[in-house]
C-alpha cells in the first residue's frame, strides 16, 4: 500500500528521538492497523506538524527545536525509500506551527504564532528564499490552518484574546471572518472539499465541530472530555488525535459517531495527515502549469495569480517581479559608530543571517523609523539627519545647541522629538514646516525619550536622586513621574510592546546585576528578568519577541527571547560591526497611521471587537445581547426559577432557567477569578467571592456593582 495516514508522535525521551508513523488505509478510508510502519529520527527533536504532496511524492514536517521545515522528496507510506530529509525553510518561531500543502499549485503554507503571520512558499525547485509573508495584520495567535485548492481557499484560526476562524483566497485576498463566537482554542482545522465544510477541534471547549464554507449550519459532532488536538479528513472519516489516551480515533464526519476501532500508540500522537491521491484530486485545467509566474503561482477559483517573494513586487504584466526594498521590507536595523546596517527579521529565530551595512554615518547614537513615508531619522550628539529608505542619502534636519540625549517620532502628527541632557529641554520639530519649538523645559537631564503615538504620551528617563521615568501628554499637560527607584545604578533604553501595551527598559544595580524590566503605562505591575550578560545596550520588542544586545570584545551579541519566557530563541555575535548604539525593527505592516479597527479602546465595543477589513463588528459573549447602539451588551435577567452556575473558563456567572433552559449572563467579569456565588432574592443581588479575597455584588440586570471588602 502506498496511500494512508502519516502521523508524528511525542518525542521519545528514553531513546532521545522522535518518530513518523504510518498506517495504510482502504479505498473507503478504513485503516489497516496491522500494517503500521515507524521511522525513527535520532536527536533532540519534536515533529509538531506534518503534511504531504502526493503527486510529488513528498512529505513535510515542522521540527520545533531547529525552527525549520523539512522535506522528504521520495516519501512512501511503507517508508521504503531512502527517507532523505532536506531543509526547505529555517527561521520559524518555536510554537504550534501548522503546515498545509496546496497540492495543485505545489505551495506550502504555515502559521507562525510568535511572528503572528501566515507564510506561503513554493515547493517547485530548491530555492528556499521563494517565500512570501502572506497575511500579517490583525493576527494575534494564528495556529490552525487548512486549504481547499479546488476552491482556491485558505482557512486559519486565530487563538488570541478574541478567538476566530477566518477565510481568504490562496493569495490572501477577500479576507473575512467565518466563525467568531463560542470558540476558545480552535487549534486545528481541516477542509473537506467534498462537502464544502470546515472541521475543527477546540480542546478548550472539548468539542469537534464543523461549519460550511459560507459560515452556516454549524454542527457540534462531539462534545466530551477528550482532549482532541489534531484532525484530518478523508471520505466519510475524520481521523482525530486524542492527546490524553494516545489514540487516533476514527469518527463519522456526518454524525460524530466514534468507531470502535482506534489506532493506539505507545507515545502520544501530535499530528496527522492523509497521504492519498483521492484526498488530493487535480483540476481539469491546471492553471499554474503554463501561467508564467516568475516566483510563486497560486490557484484562484477558476484562474491563477502570481505572487512575488518577500522584497519584490509584481510588475505591470502581473507575472514578473522587480526588487522592491532589497533590504528594507521586514528587517532589523541597527546603528554603530560609522554605519546603518540591516539584517533579515528571522535572525530572531535563527542566527544564520548576516547583516549588511548600507549607509555610512558619523557617530549615530539614535534612530527612528517613519514607515508611512519610508524615511529614517538619525542623530548623533550634535545633529539630526534624515534619509529616504529607498534612496540612502543623508540630509541635515537640524543642529541643536544642546547635547542630544534621545530621539523619537510621532507618525500621527509627523513630529520629531529630541531631548537635550545639558539644557533640560525636550524639543518638537514639525516635518511639515521644519520648525522647532521647546516642548518641555526645566527637566533634570532627560534622555532616552519614547513616544506612544496611539496613546498620545511621551516618556523619558531623568536623573533625580536615583533613576526616574517620567511621562507627559503630547499637549504638554499631565506631567507625571511613572517610576522611581533609588536602587538602580543606571536605567537606559526605553522600548514599547504595542501588543501587551507595556514599557520595557534596562536597569543595573549597584552590585553589577543586569535586569530587563517592564511595567504598564502608569508604572505599576513591575516585572523583571535577570540577565547573565553584562553591558546590555538595547532592548526592543517585535510582536512576540524581545531582543537584547550586549557589546563586548568579540563583537555585538544579540539575544532573542519570546516575551514572557526565559527560553532564548536565537543568539549570536555579529563580528566586525562595532558597538551597537540603537536598534529598531522595520516592518511595513507597522504603519503608525494604519492600525486595526479594534486596536484602540477595543474599537468602542464593550465585549468583543471583530475586525473585518478596515471596519469592525461588535459582538457579545454567550448569554448577552448586543444593544441597539451596536457597541454595548446587555441581558434580560430571569426573574424566577433559575440556578446560578460559574463558568471558570470565561469567568462569567450565568443564570439557567429551571423551566425552559434559557441562559442569561451576569457581568461578573468586573471581578477576576470568581469563586463561590450566592443569590439574595430579597435584595435582588448576586454576591460572589474572588481569589484575591474580594467580595462583590451586582443586581441581576448588571447594575449596582460594588465591592464589599
Amino acid at each position: 500500500y502506498d496511500r494512508g495516514l502519516i502521523t508524528t508522535l511525542m518525542p521519545d525521551t528514553y531513546y532521545n528521538g522522535d518518530y513518523i508513523q504510518t498506517v495504510p488505509i482502504m479505498t473507503d478510508g478504513a485503516p489497516i492497523l496491522d500494517s503500521t510502519k515507524k521511522l525513527r529520527f535520532s536527536g533532540d527533536l519534536w515533529l509538531l506538524s506534518v503534511d504531504g504532496d502526493y503527486a510529488l511524492r513528498q512529505a513535510y514536517v515542522y521540527e520545533y527545536y531547529s525552527d525549520a521545515i523539512y522535506r522528504d522528496s521520495n516519501f512512501s507510506i511503507g517508508l521504503s525509500g531512502e527517507n532523505t530529509w532536506t531543509t526547505i525553510h529555517r527561521g520559524i518561531s518555536k510554537g504550534f506551527v501548522k503546515l498545509a500543502v496546496d497540492w495543485i499549485s505545489h505551495n506550502i503554507y504555515w502559521t507562525d504564532q510568535h511572528y503572528r503571520w501566515i507564510v506561503v512558499q513554493s515547493l517547485l525547485g530548491n530555492d528556499t528564499t521563494m517565500y512570501r509573508v502572506l497575511i500579517h495584520d490583525n493576527l494575534e495567535n494564528p495556529i490552525g490552518l487548512a486549504l481547499d485548492p479546488m476552491e482556491g481557499l485558505l482557512f486559519w484560526s486565530d487563538c488570541g484574546r478574541v478567538p476566530k476562524i477566518e477565510v481568504s483566497s490562496l493569495s490572501g485576498k477577500n479576507r473575512k471572518w467565518l466563525v467568531s463566537s463560542n470558540l476558545i482554542n480552535p487549534v486545528s482545522l481541516e477542509a473537506d472539499y467534498g462537502t464544502r465544510r470546515i472541521y475543527w477541534v477546540d480542546p478548550g471547549r472539548y468539542t469537534l465541530e464543523s461549519i460550511t464554507y459560507e459560515g452556516k449550519e454549524r454542527q457540534i459532532l462531539i462534545r466530551n472530555g477528550d482532549r482532541f488536538l489534531e484532525l484530518a479528513v478523508y471520505k466519510d472519516y475524520l481521523y482525530v488525535i486524542d492527546l490524553v489516551d494516545s489514540n487516533v480515533h476514527f469518527v463519522n464526519k456526518t454524525n460524530g459517531e466514534m468507531l470502535t476501532k482506534s489506532w493506539y500508540g505507545e507515545e502520544a500522537y501530535i499530528a496527522v495527515t492523509v497521504f492519498h491521491p483521492e484526498a488530493q484530486p487535480t483540476l481539469v485545467t491546471a492553471f499554474c502549469v503554463n501561467y508564467g509566474c516568475e516566483h510563486i503561482c497560486v490557484t484562484e477559483k477558476g484562474d491563477a495569480s502570481c505572487l512575488c517573494r518577500d522584497g519584490y513586487t509584481l510588475n505591470q504584466d502581473l507575472k514578473t517581479c522587480a526588487v522592491n526594498n532589497e533590504y528594507f521590507h521586514r528587517g532589523l536595523v541597527f546603528s554603530n559608530d560609522s554605519s546603518i546596517c540591516v539584517v533579515d527579521i528571522q535572525v530572531l529565530t535563527t542566527f544564520t543571517h548576516d547583516p549588511k551595512c548600507v549607509l555610512n554615518t558619523n557617530g549615530t547614537r539614535y534612530m527612528v523609523m517613519d514607515t508611512d513615508d519610508r524615511q529614517m531619522i538619525i542623530a548623533n550628539d550634535t545633529a539630526i539627519y534624515w534619509t529616504m529608505i529607498d534612496k540612502l542619502e543623508l540630509h541635515e534636519l537640524t543642529k541643536p545647541t544642546g547635547t542630544i540625549s534621545g530621539l523619537t517620532w510621532d507618525g500621527y502628527d509627523r513630529n520629531v522629538y529630541w531631548s537635550e541632557r545639558d539644557t533640560g529641554l525636550i524639543w518638537r520639530l514639525s516635518r511639515e514646516s521644519d520648525t522647532a519649538i521647546v516642548f518641555l523645559s526645566g527637566l533634570i537631564r532627560p534622555r532616552d525619550i519614547l513616544i506612544l503615538p496611539h496613546e498620545r504620551l511621551l516618556y523619558w528617563i531623568s536623573d533625580r536622586n536615583g533613576t526616574t521615568i517620567e511621562y507627559s501628554s503630547l499637549d504638554g499637560s499631565n506631567h507625571h513621574i511613572m517610576l522611581y527607584n533609588d536602587l538602580f545604578e543606571e536605567t537606559k533604553y526605553l522600548s514599547y510592546d504595542m501588543f501587551t501595551r507595556r514599557i520595557y527598559f534596562l536597569a543595573s544595580t549597584v552590585n553589577g546585576l543586569n535586569y530587563v524590566y517592564s511595567c504598564n503605562l502608569k508604572g505599576s505591575d513591575l516585572t523583571y528578568s535577570y540577565s547573565t550578560y553584562k553591558n546590555l545596550t538595547t532592548v526592543e520588542l517585535y510582536k512576540g519577541h524581545m531582543l537584547l544586545t550586549s557589546n563586548d570584545k568579540s563583537g555585538t551579541l544579540l539575544m532573542s527571547y519570546y516575551t514572557g519566557l526565559a527560553e532564548t530563541t536565537s543568539s549570536g555575535v555579529f563580528p566586525g560591526v562595532g558597538n551597537i548604539s540603537s536598534i529598531k525593527f522595520f516592518d511595513e505592516s507597522f504603519r503608525q497611521n494604519e492600525t486595526g479597527p479594534c486596536y484602540n479602546f477595543n474599537g468602542g465595543c464593550e465585549q468583543i471587537c471583530v475586525s473585518s477589513g478596515k471596519s469592525r463588528i461588535c459582538e457579545c459573549i454567550f448569554g448577552f445581547k448586543l444593544a441597539p447602539n451596536g457597541k454595548n451588551c446587555f441581558t434580560d435577567p430571569i426573574k424566577d426559577d433559575f440556578m446560578l452556575i460559574r463558568d471558570v473558563t470565561h469567568n462569567i456567572i450565568y443564570q439557567i432557567s429551571l423551566t425552559d433552559q434559557t441562559v442569561r449572563g451576569i457581568n461578573s467579569r468586573l471581578t477576576d477569578y470568581t469563586t463561590d456565588v450566592v443569590y439574595s432574592p430579597v435584595d435582588d443581588l448576586v454576591v460572589w467571592g474572588s481569589d484575591d479575597s474580594e467580595i462583590s455584588m451586582i443586581h441581576l440586570n448588571g447594575t449596582g456593582h460594588r465591592t464589599l471588602c
